[in-house]
């Protein structure tokens, strides 16, 4: 496997292996494994079925699988391994086990078939202890990593802006902890920027994608399939590439059971049915006689009409890059919601049933994610929201240090959205040897053991527009409980930039005395806004820009200082008249 994913220790830049001969290192192309993959995983529980799909020979045998997690490494037994002629895939069958840790976990096949082949698929299963009947999934769009320029723009394309934007919003979902994401196409920039000149805008891109600590679902938009005439790639670069890393290569020349050249595919959540479909602009006319100037083929939309017969769930969704041509009735269909983009802006209304849906993009600074809750069998879109310019909208950080030598951890948590997420995750790395976890918020849902510590899984809820802490405390192993050690902690102010009224924040863990004012850029001190003995919790107060004597300040930086008896705190504040 060439692809490997690695620990990002900023969401500043994207970090990629790089090759000293040829710049960015190729990502993970499909060879083995066909199904589950990084942008179809599997979503399963223990002693249900998982179903593998591999591309070999027919004569293959000896066949074993796995799956890994970090550390944590899970034998899968294989039930059955049967080979399909129409389609020229292997289907292995085995019961998911009880694991270690429930988690997203990576695939690896291994068989013989004229010599021992090995194939592992990064972030393609993930077990869960149960489904919940009340939950939600993300919905997010037009990525364009790693920027927006064309091959015939002259230079190489640079990560940029549409990387920190994904990023960002990556930073949110794993914190929001979605059952999964939806990712509607316009993956990348330009499909046919693989091999020319190495720029390797798909393997950037996937090794991006698995940073995602959540499942993935993912279709192609059309500027990860059509070609530009203008470029130098030859017609039809950009399909072969999508096929190369997301699937298929027997979409170049179908089996009689295979789908129609289009990579199309559903999958089942509880009460729900979710179908894929690729949709593009067919730029160059590359085999016009399969793939015509519609959004979608014929053969895709038979196909959609079957898989819809087929399902038993009476709660269905689409998603795609774009109806470009309106060739999908979602009444007539009998389908609940569809889920698009291309245009970069939010489209439909919320509270219209069928949900005709585009959110708005992720690049360009955008930064758009849409929730869309689910409970039992309804379907319940939320408004778009942002994770924001400064990526503080939604913010997670950890005090002193949460990487195992701590006995006492506090996560400092907001939620600055007009929603609530009610299945928010932390994972508290704590001492190994520690004992008798005491949690002031949130519920641990599990414990995961590995490379002498233990990581503490914390559910917690966070309402609209609101922030607190959440502190986890361990004996330590001498058994002497130690009483929580205090903690004060100065928070973003919000709105930041103000005019002329801003929000600070700052959070106690025991009564303690405080002084809180505001300073220039120069450090010069300009009001007092608090002072004495402050209760623990969590604490607001006003700032009406404007210092000790009730004068306007004028436009400019401003500084927020806390102090205690044990620690200082600044945060830097924007005022704009």
């Amino acid at each position: 496997m060439a692809f490997r994913k690695i620990l990002i220790p900023t969401m500043a830049a994207l970090i990629l292996v790089a090759s000293p001969a040829f710049g960015f290192e190729l990502g993970d192309t499909l060879t083995l494994i066909q199904k589950p993959l990084l942008n179809i995983p599997a979503i399963v529980l223990p002693g249900e079925t998982l179903e593998i799909q591999c591309q070999t020979g027919a004569g293959a045998t000896g066949w074993e699988a796995e799956l890994n997690f970090e550390s944590h490494s899970l034998a899968l037994t294989i039930e059955s391994a049967v080979y399909d002629a129409t389609t020229l895939w292997w289907n292995l069958d085995v019961i998911v086990p009880t694991p270690p840790v429930f988690e997203l976990y990576d695939l690896k096949v291994r068989t013989d078939w004229g010599g021992i082949i090995e194939d592992s698929s990064v972030n393609a299963v993930r077990i869960l202890p149960v489904r919940r009947d009340d939950w939600y999934f993300v919905h997010i769009t037009d990525t364009h990593v790693p920027d927006q320029r064309f091959s015939d723009s002259g230079s190489q394309p640079s990560d940029s802006t549409e990387t920190v934007d994904l990023r960002e919003v990556i930073k949110d979902i794993n914190f929001l902890n979605p059952e999964f994401v939806l990712l509607t196409g316009d993956l990348v920039n330009e499909g046919e920027l693989e091999d020319y000149m190495e720029w390797r805008q798909y393997s950037r891109a996937q090794q991006l994608l698995s940073e995602l600590e959540v499942p993935l679902y993912l279709t192609a938009g059309n500027h990860d399939l059509g070609g530009w005439d203008s470029t130098p790639p030859s017609d039809g670069t950009s399909r072969r590439n999508w096929w190369r890393f997301f699937g298929w290569d027997r979409l170049d020349d179908p089996p009689t059971g295979a789908p129609e050249r289009t990579q199309n595919y559903s999958f089942d959540y509880g009460p729900l049915h979710f179908t894929a479909l690729e949709s593009y602009i067919n730029y160059d006319d590359w085999r016009y006689q399969y793939y015509g100037s519609d959004s979608f083929t014929a053969g895709q939309l038979n196909w959609l009409n079957a898989d819809l017969a087929a399902t038993d769930r009476e709660t269905r969704v689409l998603f795609y890059h774009k109806d470009f041509d309106y060739q999908i009735n979602l009444s007539y269909l009998d389908v609940d919601m569809a889920l698009w983009g291309h245009i970069h802006r939010d489209d439909g209304d919320i509270n219209s049933h069928p949900f005709n849906l585009a959110t708005a993009e992720t690049a360009n600074g955008d930064r758009s994610y849409r929730i869309i809750r689910v409970s039992g069998d309804t379907l319940i879109p939320q408004a778009t929201v942002s994770a924001g310019e400064t990526g503080d909208e939604v913010l997670v950080s950890y005090s002193p240090y949460n990487n195992g030598s701590q006995y006492t951890v506090v996560a400092l948590v907001s939620n600055l959205h007009p929603i609530p997420f009610e299945n928010c995750l932390l994972k508290f790395v704590m001492p190994a040897d520690g004992v008798n976890p005491q949690l002031n918020d949130g519920t641990i849902v599990q414990v995961d053991e590995r490379d002498g510590v233990k990581i503490y899984y914390v559910e917690v809820s966070m309402p609209a527009e609101n922030w607190h802490t959440v502190a986890l405390q361990l004996d330590e192993p001498t058994g002497a409980p130690e009483d929580l050690p205090a903690f004060a902690v100065l928070h973003s102010n919000f709105p930041n930039p103000f005019n002329p009224r801003t929000e600070i924040r700052f959070s106690l863990t025991e009564n303690t005395p405080i002084r809180l004012s505001i300073h220039d850029a120069r450090g010069r001190e300009l009001r007092v806004l608090a002072q004495g003995e402050f209760p623990s919790g969590d604490h607001r107060l006003d700032f009406e820009g404007r210092d000790s004597e009730d004068r306007e300040l004028p436009s400019g930086i401003y500084l927020a200082h806390l102090r205690t008896p044990e620690s200082s705190f600044q945060q830097k504040m924007v005022l704009l008249r």
